[in-house]
């Protein structure tokens, strides 16, 4: 399983997606029909068409489920921008995409002051308790395993899955599902921070390897924070933690990399847990 991450326009999700998603739940033909007529993007705008026509009365469930999935995919995986006719696809996007697990262990290393990462065990058995009921406090690690921040006004879970998880309880305020998002108010928070926590997560590997001066810090902070175009070829860091423990560092920088990119272009982000290769996009 792997999970993907992409930038999102931040008012096109705000004003169209999410709004469009609240009302398909229980009236999909007209959920289609507005949307249809704020789209400039021909692919979009067809497949709104052509599942409005074919739709029994009533939510998503009415609609083609291949159409439903090709249009969700282009609306929230895709970037848009507002053009003359209407909202379209923007050309080429980036992204990140690493296997799930693996993606799941950097996060909490950086979100969570408490996480045993140096524990194979004890780690892995965080991480398997977190996508069972991801908590709201981590950061981007509660991102990447489906919870949903702001609460939605529909069960994200209904709009799609890919491994059956999901959960919507109204009075707790609390969902999650296999994909969510984050706006880009949110995004750029979290790169404010993300010094701090990375300079914390240094600090804990420093004491952990009972080292008096970590070495290679400074260069390794500069590969997570982008002044430094490369990580330093050899370091003690991490070592000793197992096969994957050496690519650590580089792995960090490229999601730290994209988390920076969203937020200095103020866009939010969403996150999709998938199944295929492990790519970086």
């Amino acid at each position: 399983m792997d999970v993907v991450l992409r930038p999102i326009n931040d008012r096109f999700f705000h004003e169209q997606v999410l709004p469009f998603f609240t009302r398909a739940m229980g009236d999909a033909s007209g959920a289609l029909e507005l949307l249809a007529s704020q789209l400039g993007d021909a692919q979009a705008f067809t497949l709104c068409q052509r599942l409005a026509m074919s739709a029994l009365p009533g939510g998503v469930g009415s609609l083609d489920s291949d159409g439903w999935m090709d249009l969700v995919d282009r609306l929230v995986f895709q970037p848009w921008q507002e053009g003359p006719g209407g909202w379209e696809v923007a050309g080429a996007h980036g992204g990140y995409a690493d296997e799930w697990d693996e993606a799941l262990n950097l996060a909490l290393m950086v979100e969570d002051p408490a996480y045993p990462y140096w524990d194979i065990r004890a780690s892995r058995a965080v991480r398997d308790s977190f996508r069972l009921r991801p908590p709201g406090e981590q950061g981007l690690a509660s991102l990447l395993a489906g919870q949903w921040d702001p609460f939605p006004d529909f069960p994200p879970d209904r709009v799609f899955v890919t491994q059956g998880r999901g959960e919507y309880a109204a009075k707790e305020r609390f969902a999650f599902a296999d994909w969510a998002w984050r706006p880009a108010r949110t995004v750029a928070h979290w790169q404010v921070n993300l010094p701090r926590k990375l300079e914390r997560l240094l600090a804990r590997e420093q004491e952990r390897m009972k080292l008096p001066v970590l070495p290679e810090r400074e260069e390794v902070l500069g590969y997570w924070s982008g002044r430094v175009a490369q990580p330093p070829p050899l370091s003690v860091l991490f070592s000793g933690l197992g096969p994957n423990a050496a690519t650590w560092i580089r792995e960090l920088g490229a999601l730290t990399l994209h988390l920076r990119t969203a937020a200095q272009t103020k866009q939010g982000l969403a996150a999709l847990v998938t199944r295929g290769t492990t790519v970086r996009l």
